[in-house]
């Protein structure tokens, strides 16, 4: 009987090690697992676009590529240049042709310009598209416009080290028309949302 009853014991006990290691696994994986991935996904989608464009400004300035200027200013400059101001017209007081780099140096510098200026536009054409009737987008506007007249800037700084004619500095203006493209995207959704907000209020209080 002894011997009986520890056989269906151990038989209870496989069994029961058996649906542990099924039933609670799916359970685990679908209650635990995909909200943690949720609250992952969801900040770096949120941010996408202000972390590349301050990431391109910081390593432009750092690198001497566009000079240290306010916000204000920044602002004001690229609000001018989506509204057509001419390459010719921009001007930069950033030091680096005067350090006078082996034109291997140049090229390298650019090609890393490039790619910053790349990622920023991929990342805010995505965000534009994930965004659409959802978001208020200011500030990311804001930080667009920033790194837009930080990128024309270095391709000024570029054009004074190498000349026009650079492969290189082709590619890079390339991207940021792409930039400049985008950017006005991101403008003209900002003043329907403003002007939309503005028929509302108005509609509300008449």
């Amino acid at each position: 009987m002894l011997d009986f009853m520890n056989k269906q014991f151990r038989i209870w006990a496989m069994t029961a090690a058996a649906l542990l290691a099924t039933g609670c696994a799916t359970v685990d994986i679908t209650e635990v697992a995909s909200p943690v991935s949720a609250k992952v996904e969801a900040p770096a989608e949120k941010n996408i676009v202000l972390r590349a464009a301050s990431k391109l400004y910081a390593a432009f300035r750092s690198k001497g590529f566009v000079t240290s200027t306010s916000r204000k200013k920044l602002q004001s400059a690229a609000s001018i240049l989506l509204n057509g101001l001419e390459e010719r017209e921009l001007t930069t007081e950033a030091n680096y042709e005067a350090q006078n780099f082996p034109a291997d140096v140049v090229v390298r510098d650019i090609a890393f310009a490039t790619e910053q200026v790349r990622r920023t536009a991929n990342a805010a054409e995505i965000y534009f598209e994930l965004s659409e009737g959802k978001r208020k987008l200011r500030n990311e506007l804001n930080e667009l416009e920033k790194a837009l007249l930080s990128s024309r800037e270095a391709s000024v700084t570029f054009e004074s080290a190498i000349g026009q004619n650079s492969l290189e500095l082709r590619a890079l203006n390339s991207e940021i028309d792409r930039l400049k493209f985008v950017t006005d995207r991101f403008g003209k959704r900002v003043r329907e949302k403003a002007a939309a907000d503005f028929v509302a209020r108005r509609n509300e209080t008449s």
